[in-house]
């Protein structure tokens, strides 16, 4: 599905208001909320694989299929 803004920009927006961590799920859950695309969480994975590969977010295993997020800040 096409979308307005990339889903990559919501989640750094989103990520720069937390001012902290968040888990994978807490952070899926409120992008779907918060905005009106139907977002496949393999979608979400891949956005946030994207955004760690080009430096801006740290993502750390807790456990097996839970991620804690990080932003680290833009370049």
């Amino acid at each position: 599905m096409w979308m307005q803004v990339p889903l990559t920009t919501i989640i750094l927006e989103k990520l720069k208001k937390l001012n902290g961590p968040i888990k994978d799920e807490e952070l899926f859950s409120d992008l779907k909320k918060e905005t009106n695309y139907d977002i496949s969480f393999n979608d979400f994975l891949r956005a946030l694989m994207s955004l760690e590969i080009r430096g801006y977010i740290s993502v750390s295993l807790i456990r097996e299929n839970s991620r804690m997020i990080t932003y680290i800040g833009e370049k």
